[in-house]
C-alpha cells in the first residue's frame, strides 16, 4: 500500500506567504517519506535565537500533520496503529508555559500556523517539561521540543519515545554556535556553594551538538537565513506503507482470542501464552525488553486473561513499580481488555493517573514496592522491576504468582543490573520461566533517533570484557589510580571509556538516570576516579562530589534551616550535629562506587577506597564520606573501611525501602575531632531510635551502625540502682522473669554497644538477638522467629548473654557512686 507524501497546493502557498523556502517543504516531505515507510522516527533540528524556529516548527509541523490526518484509515489497516487511535497526536515540550514567558510565546506562535494547517483531525498536547512523567504511556505522531533555554537529560529520555514510527520530532534549539557557550536552567542548578555560575561546565550540550551531526535521520536547519545543514539523500513523494510482523495465534489458548487480538507483535503473544501457565499452577514469570517493546502492555492483557480464566468470584491483582507513572500502559490495556471482553470497568485515579481499576470480580491496584508485598491478591505484577531494589524484590519471591516484568536498556537506566544482581540468587530460591521481547511496537527494529537517544544518553552502555589475563592482574592487585579527563571523555576520544565507566555503574547500582550523565560532565563539584588495570581497563568506577568549604553566611543560614544545593554531608552535620565549623571543612563525598559485576569481592573496592584517600590527604582536604541505601554489605563494607556512621535517616525511601545511612572517614585532626564526637553522638541516638523511629531496622545493620572505627567506649552515663543491680543478679540466677528486669537489662546491653574495642565477644546472632529483642522491644515469639530457634531457647539465650555483659561491666558500675 502506497501513500503520497506531498503538501497540497494550499499548503504550499500559505509557506510561500509565510516566506518559507520551497526546499524546506520538500525536506519535510522528504523526511516524512523516510519515517513513514521504514515505520521510524525522523528528526529535524530547527536552530535560532527568535521566533522563526517555532514558526518554521508551526508551519512544517501543521503541513506534516495534515498528510498524517489524511492517511489515518491506511495506517489502522495495517496495523500501524490501533484503531482506536483515529486522531492524530501531537507533543509540545518546553521548559514553561506560562504566561509572559518565552517559552509561552514560542508555543503561541507555533500554534498560531500550526491550527491553520494540520486540520480539524488533530489534538495537540502541551506541556512543560516538569510535568512530563504525566504522558509516560502515551504515544504521539509529532514531537515539537522546545530545547531553546532549559531542559534536563531525564527529559529527552522520558519525551522521544512517546512517539510512534512514522513520526516527526521538530527540535528548537539556540544556534549551535551560541548553544555551545551558553549555561540552561539546568545549569544553574549546578551551582552549590562555594561554587559560582562560572564554574559549570557546558560539556553535556557541546555532545549533544556533536551528537545531532553524526547520527541518521536527522537533519538541521538554521531558522533564521533558512540554510540547510543536514538533508535526506534523496527526493521521493510517495512511500510505501510496511506490513506489521503477522501474529500468529496458539493453537490451543487458555486466554478468550480476544486478548491475543490484542498483540501486535509474535512476542507479546509468546508473552500472554507463556502467562497463561499461571492460570493452572503457581509460578514465576520474567519478561525482560529495551524500552518501547510492549513489555506493560503484554502484562496488562495477561493479567486480565487470568483473571477471565481464574473461575473465582473474586480476582485480585497488585500490581508495583517504582512509580505509578511507570504501569500506566499496563493499566490501560487491562482496561482495554476488560472492555474487548464486555466489562464495564470503574476506574479510579490520582493526579491523572490511573492506580486503580475495577469490573465485576476483578480488581487492580497499584501499591508502592514496599507495601505491594504486604497485601493479598491473586498474582502480583513488578513492572520497571530493575528499578526496585534488590532486597524489596526479594519480599516477592514467595508469592504463589508473580511476573517480574523490566527494562533492560531505557531512559529509567536499570541495565542488566536487574539480571546481575537478582535473578542469578532468585535462581537459587525458585525456578522461573525468563522471556525476552526484542521487536519494538511504537516502532520498528534499527530506529535512528532510537540510536541517537542510546547514544546520547549512554543507555546501552556496557563495562568492557575480562579476559583471563585481567583476572590475573587484577589477583596481583596491578592497577593504579587515576582522575580520568573529563572533557576527553565527553568531548574526545575518550567516548569507549566513558561507556565502560557508566556500563559499571549500569550493573552494578539499580537506579541510574540520564541526568546523573550530566551531573559527571557539567557540575563544578563533581569529578571521576578509576581503577585501572595495568592494561588501561577500566574495573571500578568511582563518582565524587567535592563538598564543604562554604562560606560562614551560608553556614549561619543552614542553622536556621537553609539547605544549600549539593553538600549533603555539611548540611547534615551542621543539622543534625550543630557542628557549624565542619562545614568549613572540605571533603570529598563518594557520590557512587562499583566494580566491574565480574570483578566483585575481589578488594577492588576497598583499593580504590584507600587510594581516594590517599589522594585527599595529598591535596589538604579533611574529609571522605558518602550518604546511601543501608543495606548489611553496604554498610559493612564502608565501616570495614574506616568509615564511621553519623546519621540515619528517619523514614525509608518509599522505592528501595532502605533507610538513608551517611558515612564519613575524617583525615584532619579538626575533622577526627569532629566525627569522633559525631560518630559517639549517633552511636548513643540510634540506641533510643531502635525501640520507636527504627524499630523495623534489620538487627543485621543496626549492627553494624554502632560499630565505630575509633575502637573508644562512649563516655555516656549508665546508671542502675542497687535494687535494679540486685535484681539483675536475681535473674541472671534463674530467679526473676526478663519481663520483670527489662529496666535492668536494657543498659547493660547498652553499655555493651556504647563500648570500645575490649568490649566481651559476642558471635553475630547474639548481637542480632540483643538488638531485635531488647533494643527494639520485639515480642518472645517475633524474636524467636526471627532468630530460627524455639522459644525457650531464646528466653534462655537471653538471660545467658544478660548474665555475661553483667558479669564483665558490674565492675565498672559498681565503682560509680
Amino acid at each position: 500500500m502506497t501513500v503520497k507524501v506531498r503538501f497540497s497546493k494550499d499548503v504550499r502557498e500559505y509557506a510561500k506567504g509565510e516566506g518559507v523556502k520551497d526546499n524546506l517543504l520538500k525536506l519535510t516531505e522528504r523526511a516524512l517519506s523516510e519515517a513513514l515507510e521504514s515505520f521510524h522516527r525522523r528528526m529535524i533540528v530547527l536552530q535560532g535565537e527568535g521566533m522563526e524556529k517555532a514558526a518554521l516548527a508551526g508551519i512544517l509541523g501543521g503541513a506534516s500533520a495534515s498528510i498524517l490526518s489524511s492517511i489515518v484509515s491506511k495506517l489502522i489497516e495495517k496495523k500501524l496503529r490501533d484503531e482506536s487511535e483515529d486522531k492524530i497526536e501531537v507533543l509540545y515540550a518546553t521548559d514553561a508555559l506560562g504566561p509572559e514567558t518565552f517559552g509561552r510565546k514560542r508555543y503561541e506562535e507555533f500554534r498560531k500556523h500550526f491550527d491553520i494547517l494540520a486540520g480539524e483531525n488533530v489534538n495537540v498536547t502541551a506541556v512543560p517539561f516538569k510535568y512530563t512523567k504525566d504522558i509516560l504511556g502515551r504515544t504521539f505522531d509529532m514531537l515539537i521540543l522546545d530545547l531553546s533555554y532549559d531542559f534536563s537529560p531525564n527529559d529527552l529520555g522520558r519525551i522521544i519515545e512517546t512517539i510512534r514510527g512514522g513520526g516527526l520530532i521538530f527540535v528548537l534549539t539556540n544556534p549551535f554556535k551560541k548553544w555551545k557557550k551558553m549555561w540552561t536552567g539546568f545549569h544553574k542548578s549546578l551551582v552549590t556553594p562555594p561554587y559560582t555560575i562560572d564554574d559549570v561546565k557546558k560539556r553535556f550540550n557541546r555532545r549533544l551538538i556533536r551528537k545531532f551531526e553524526e547520527h541518521n535521520g536527522i537533519y538541521i536547519i538554521k531558522a533564521e537565513n533558512q540554510k540547510v545543514l543536514r538533508k535526506p539523500k534523496n527526493s521521493k513523494d510517495q512511500a510505501k506503507l510496511p506490513d506489521r510482523e503477522k501474529v500468529i495465534m496458539p493453537e490451543e489458548v487458555k486466554f478468550p482470542k480476544e486478548l491475543y487480538e490484542l498483540c501486535l507483535t509474535k512476542g507479546q503473544a509468546e508473552v500472554l501464552k507463556s502467562i497463561e501457565e499461571l492460570a493452572d499452577k503457581d509460578g514465576m514469570v520474567v519478561l525482560t525488553a529495551d524500552r518501547g517493546r510492549g513489555k506493560s502492555v503484554s502484562v496488562g492483557i495477561s493479567v486480565i486473561g487470568l483473571a477471565k480464566v481464574s473461575g473465582k468470584k473474586k480476582f485480585r491483582v497488585v500490581v508495583t513499580a517504582p512509580e505509578l507513572e511507570n504501569v500506566q500502559s499496563l493499566f490501560r490495556f487491562a482496561k482495554k481488555s476488560l472492555e474487548k471482553l464486555g466489562y464495564k470497568v470503574k476506574v479510579v485515579e490520582e493526579k491523572g493517573l490511573i492506580k486503580e481499576l475495577y469490573a465485576k470480580g476483578i480488581g487492580l491496584r497499584y501499591y508502592p514496592p514496599t507495601e505491594g508485598y504486604k497485601k493479598k491478591a491473586d498474582v502480583y505484577v513488578l513492572d520497571e522491576a530493575a528499578g526496585i531494589h534488590v532486597p524489596i524484590l526479594h519480599k516477592y519471591l514467595n508469592k504463589p504468582k508473580v511476573i517480574y516484568s523490566s527494562t533492560i536498556h531505557g531512559y529509567e537506566g536499570a541495565g542488566r543490573g536487574f539480571s546481575v544482581k537478582f535473578l542469578k540468587k532468585a535462581k537459587e530460591k525458585r525456578e522461573f520461566k525468563e522471556i525476552h521481547l526484542s521487536t519494538p511496537i511504537r516502532y520498528a527494529s534499527g530506529d535512528p533517533i532510537e540510536n541517537w537517544l542510546f547514544d546520547i544518553l549512554l543507555l546501552d552502555a556496557e563495562p568492557t570484557d575480562l579476559t583471563k589475563e585481567d583476572y590475573e592482574l587484577i589477583k596481583r592487585k596491578e592497577v593504579k589510580f587515576e582522575e580520568p579527563d573529563l572533557d576527553e571523555w565527553f568531548e574526545g576520544k575518550g567516548e569507549d571509556e566513558l561507556r565502560n565507566f557508566v556500563g559499571i555503574y549500569v550493573l552494578a547500582h539499580y537506579k541510574n538516570r540520564p541526568s546523573d550523565v550530566a551531573l559527571l560532565a557539567d557540575a563544578p563539584h563533581h569529578e571521576a576516579r578509576v581503577l585501572r588495570l595495568s592494561n588501561g581497563k577500566i574495573v571500578t568506577a568511582v563518582q565524587i562530589a567535592k563538598e564543604g568549604g562554604i562560606p560562614k553566611k551560608v553556614i549561619d543560614k543552614m542553622a536556621q534551616g537553609y539547605k544549600p544545593r549539593g553538600n549533603i554531608i555539611p548540611d547534615m552535620m551542621v543539622k543534625h550535629h550543630y557542628a557549624k565549623e565542619f562545614a568549613k571543612l572540605k571533603g570529598y563525598r563518594v557520590v557512587r562506587i562499583a566494580t566491574h559485576p565480574d570483578a566483585m569481592d575481589r578488594g577492588l573496592g576497598s583499593k580504590a577506597l584507600e587510594l581516594l584517600i590517599k589522594e585527599a590527604q595529598e591535596k589538604g582536604y579533611d574529609w571522605v564520606g558518602s550518604g546511601f541505601g543501608a543495606s548489611e554489605e553496604l554498610i559493612r563494607f564502608w565501616v570495614r573501611n574506616g568509615f564511621a556512621p553519623v546519621h540515619l535517616s528517619p523514614s525509608r525511601n518509599p522505592v528501595s525501602g532502605e533507610y538513608t545511612a551517611i558515612v564519613i572517614k575524617p583525615i584532619s585532626e579538626k575533622a577526627k575531632k569532629i566525627v569522633k564526637e559525631a560518630n559517639a553522638e549517633f552511636r548513643i541516638r540510634l540506641l533510643e531510635w531502635l525501640g520507636d523511629t527504627h524499630k523495623d531496622l534489620e538487627p543485621e545493620i543496626a549492627r553494624w551502625l554502632l560499630e565505630s572505627p575509633f575502637e573508644e567506649a562512649v563516655d555516656y552515663p549508665i546508671h542502675l540502682t542497687k535494687v535494679q543491680k540486685k535484681r539483675l543478679e536475681l535473674f541472671t540466677g534463674k530467679v526473676l522473669t526478663y519481663d520483670t528486669v527489662l529496666d535492668a537489662v536494657k543498659p547493660i546491653v547498652k553499655l555493651y554497644f556504647l563500648d570500645g574495642w575490649m568490649k566481651p565477644y559476642l558471635d553475630e546472632r547474639q548481637i542480632h538477638l540483643l538488638i531485635h529483642r531488647v533494643l527494639q522491644a520485639h515480642t518472645w515469639e517475633e524474636s524467636a522467629e526471627y532468630i530460627g530457634r524455639s522459644l525457650t531457647f531464646t528466653m534462655i539465650e537471653v538471660r545467658d548473654i544478660t548474665r555475661g555483659l553483667w558479669y564483665y561491666y558490674k565492675h565498672i558500675l559498681n565503682s560509680k557512686r
